[in-house]
């Protein structure tokens, strides 16, 4: 029994042109690109805020 069956990055892979990073699992990781701001994992909230505020305060 698989406990995760459906991953967003092997789905990602899928589209032409995406770009998928990863970091160290449960290690903070957030990026930005345009307006799409997102964390990996639970661990990332406040790196992913961090560049929340950042882009509103542009």
């Amino acid at each position: 029994m698989k406990i995760q069956p459906y991953r967003i990055e092997d789905e990602a892979k899928k589209i032409a042109g995406t770009t998928f990073k990863v970091s160290a699992p449960f290690s903070s990781y957030a990026i930005a690109d345009g307006n799409l701001i997102t964390g990996q994992q639970q661990n990332s909230g406040a790196a992913a805020a961090e560049l929340v505020v950042k882009a509103l305060s542009k």
